[in-house]
């Protein structure tokens, strides 16, 4: 992806992209399933994690659509496009929270008991599914010399790959709805909060690449949303 290009891109091209990102992590995840189904347990867990990173590259986009041009100009486009981590916390995260209204006022309506346990299970799942990646291509050495191939994966891995990434596609469908570039148009404030709050969240953050950096950079995102939102509602009438 083009970053130069991504920042001067019109909302609109944003919003599309957006779309062709959650189309796409659809067509990957139905490739996965087709492996799984020919015993290609490795390369199908491989590919449940590249859809979810695609939900992920689609949420960030859509962020990136909904800021105002001046702040998109500041925005760590690269951080938030090409941090594999990052977009699969948050492919992650929009799948583990509960189902029904926009991921920003699912996020922002939860219990802080609730919003723990979801961010760290998505932490842990990140970590877990980041490795499992790589071991679904390459043949490796782990720090106690014992070399790992992808013919180890097992049915329970590729079993909980496959489900996670269906969740994540699932969370996403609503881009792919055709009324969904209108509605975008005039998004609900929260989702717009959420946007200014990841780009803030990802400017503070350090280099690391890690997945609970990227956990921390969203919970922190998160967390600005949360207080906003408590905020306006002390104020409302």
């Amino acid at each position: 992806m083009d970053l130069a290009t991504v920042k001067v891109a019109a909302k609109q091209d944003l919003v599309a992209c957006a779309v062709a990102a959650a189309a796409n992590a659809q067509g990957v995840v139905d490739d996965a399933e087709l492996l799984a189904l020919a015993d290609r347990r490795a390369r199908a867990c491989f590919l449940a994690e590249l859809a979810v990173e695609e939900v992920g590259k689609a949420l960030s986009l859509m962020a990136l659509s909904l800021l105002p041009e001046k702040l998109k100009g500041q925005a760590p486009v690269r951080r938030m496009l090409e941090w594999h981590e990052l977009k699969l916390v948050g492919g992650l995260l929009i799948a583990l929270t509960p189902p029904g209204a926009s991921p920003a006022r699912r996020l922002a309506g939860m219990s802080d008991g609730e919003l723990a346990q979801v961010m760290n299970k998505s932490k842990m799942l990140a970590m877990d599914q980041s490795r499992l990646k790589q071991r679904g291509l390459y043949v490796d050495m782990d720090s106690r010399g014992r070399i790992t191939q992808p013919s180890e994966v097992t049915d329970a891995e590729v079993s909980e790959s496959l489900a996670e990434a269906r969740q994540a596609v699932s969370s996403a469908r609503a881009l792919l709805d055709p009324r969904a570039p209108g509605r975008l148009a005039s998004p609900p404030a929260e989702a717009v909060e959420m946007a200014y709050a990841l780009t803030s969240s990802l400017i503070k953050s350090g280099s690391t690449r890690t997945p609970e950096a990227a956990a921390d950079a969203m919970l922190k995102a998160v967390t600005t949303l949360r207080k906003q939102q408590a905020a306006e509602d002390e104020v409302q009438p």
